[in-house]
């Protein structure tokens, strides 16, 4: 199942394997016509499906003002790096980095080799970039508003209706 369009931003799932409540299966996120995710991973599909809802109905401010416009290694130099770094250090110029930019914790096991920021500009138009875990090679998608949000939910709504009554 797939939510969303391919080529601007969309949510693709497959249930492979169902036990004891649990919906198994693939997880990725396609960004500007590219899949991002590991699609030979079995990913709990139901967490990231909780996941998906907190990011689709909790606001929170993905807008900051001096990585709004700045090359994507300044982005990941200043929000990113220094927060991995120890394990969630404190040591970001960019208060509360974390909460605010990485959602690479949504596609849990799915994104374990991707590294994911998702920032707002002034008019909250959606800058998603993104790294395998260790490159340097930086990928950027520029998405309207909230369009990660609503795909977000669309997708969410789906896996309900499709999946959860198998």
């Amino acid at each position: 199942m797939i939510a969303g369009r391919k080529e601007r931003f969309a949510i693709e799932a497959e249930a492979e394997d169902r036990i004891d409540g649990w919906v198994l299966g693939r997880f990725r996120f396609w960004l500007c016509g590219r899949p991002v995710g590991d699609w030979d991973d079995s990913a709990d599909l139901k967490g990231c499906v909780r996941w998906l809802r907190d990011f689709a109905s909790i606001p929170r401010n993905r807008h900051e003002a001096a990585l709004a416009a700045a090359p994507a290694e300044t982005v990941f130099r200043c929000a990113y790096d220094p927060v991995m770094a120890d394990g969630r250090s404190s040591t970001s110029r960019v208060e509360d980095a974390f909460g605010r930019f990485h959602i690479s914790h949504i596609g849990m096991s799915a994104f374990e080799q991707f590294d994911i920021l998702l920032l707002y500009d002034e008019h909250g138009g959606e800058r998603c970039l993104w790294r395998r875990a260790g490159s340097a090679a930086i990928e950027e998608c520029r998405l309207w508003r909230n369009e990660m949000e609503t795909v977000a939910k669309e997708f969410c709504d789906l896996f309900e209706k499709e999946m959860l009554v198998k």
